[in-house]
């Protein structure tokens, strides 16, 4: 017997068996390899088909027949910046910006600053009695005396949190002014003495490379203009007597209504207790946040899961109904996806859309001072 070129007979045991052992090795490796060509050719055509299957659910979904649906889809994808492209596969340019456009829409309705109640309202319970918590006009009970009242949020497809500020002088609007860089919820708490609060407005991130100090919009911190200019379609701020104003203002406008503390971002959900129309605030499914203050004063804040396992998202709708189910006489979406944030007590109460799971660092945060203090949102 001969095995490449030697004849295995003529060789000694020793050699026969080191021959053999080296067969056996070789055998090892090529079988070895084959099963790992196998696995490999498996994940990638799983992963080709996973992609057909996706390219193929998303024509479905831009090019079939629910123009609803596809209006959804699509604004998810604006609203996702890794993802911002993926419309454009299937849809001409014109579809695109024909679709972007649905949300170019302002509301016009005035403030009416007078549907807000801020003289202390006593809680009587049903006997007389006022010994123990008891329920508010709205049905929520502040278990601790604290002023505040944190409610788990549940719908369809997502899952959330709402902190109730029963006093709205409470609530102000801290930022990462001077630092040269943003900061994550929990530092701008820390900076500013607050015991929690959510993420804020609009800021510049050039190509996603911004360093998310820079608000965008008209940005009002403690009385003090930190930025004048236009790049959001909405404002939200409160006046010096608590009021949340909500509405499309210049500077000249926030001043005229002696507001102290504000940021820029939208649409409006509610204005003067009036939902706004879900055709003229189209989005897709994304975290969400959103502020908003019932009749008696008290602040709404509102943090919606997203792009997760647990909660795929929320759309502006979905938002307009919670809040209005909370009392909320004037609402105001915020910044969302990764910047969604709410902070309360040490620790965070939602879950970040981040990629890494850290809460991105943020120009500007609503944030609520802790119980009887009279610390300012000034900064040096």
């Amino acid at each position: 017997m001969k095995r490449q070129g030697i004849d295995f007979d003529e060789l000694s045991p020793e050699e026969q068996d080191a021959l053999l052992e080296r067969r056996r090795k070789m055998a090892k490796r090529k079988a070895r390899s084959r099963v790992i060509n196998r696995i490999f050719g498996f994940v990638m055509a799983t992963v080709i088909m996973a992609g057909l299957g996706g390219l193929g659910l998303e024509y479905v979904l831009l090019k079939g027949p629910s123009e609803q649906l596809r209006n959804t889809f699509a604004m998810t994808m604006f609203e996702t910046r890794r993802f911002i492209w993926v419309p454009n596969i299937f849809l001409s340019e014109e579809e695109v910006a024909a679709i972007k456009a649905t949300r170019n829409q302002h509301v016009e309705e005035n403030f009416d600053a007078s549907l807000i109640s801020l003289a202390p309202q006593e809680v009587v319970a049903a006997d007389g009695q006022t010994d123990g918590p008891q329920p508010d006009a709205y049905g929520l009970i502040d278990e601790d005396g604290d002023g505040i009242i944190i409610e788990d949020i549940r719908g369809t497809g997502y899952v959330g949190h709402m902190i109730v500020v029963k006093d709205p002088s409470r609530v102000f609007v801290g930022a990462a002014v001077g630092i040269g860089y943003g900061l994550p919820l929990e530092e701008m708490c820390k900076r500013f003495d607050a015991i929690g609060g959510i993420n804020g407005g609009a800021y510049v991130d050039v190509n996603g490379g911004g360093t998310g100090d820079t608000p965008d919009g008209l940005t009002i911190l403690g009385g003090r203009v930190i930025n004048s200019g236009y790049g959001a379609d909405a404002f939200v701020g409160i006046d010096v007597d608590g009021r949340l104003h909500v509405g499309y203002y210049t500077v000249e406008d926030a001043q005229n209504m002696n507001i102290t503390d504000g940021v820029s971002f939208g649409p409006v959900l509610i204005i003067n207790g009036n939902v706004t129309d879900s055709a003229k605030i189209p989005s897709g499914v994304n975290p969400r946040t959103a502020i908003g203050q019932r009749a008696d004063g008290a602040i709404l804040m509102l943090v919606i899961d997203g792009r997760q396992v647990h909660s795929i998202g929320a759309t502006y709708t979905d938002l307009a109904r919670i809040m209005a189910e909370y009392g909320a006489v004037n609402a105001c979406n915020l910044d969302g996806g990764s910047s969604s944030s709410m902070y309360c007590y040490g620790e965070y109460l939602n879950s970040s859309s981040a990629a890494n799971g850290i809460a991105r660092p943020l120009p500007d945060a609503f944030l609520i001072r802790p119980l009887d203090s009279t610390a300012e949102n000034t900064i040096s």
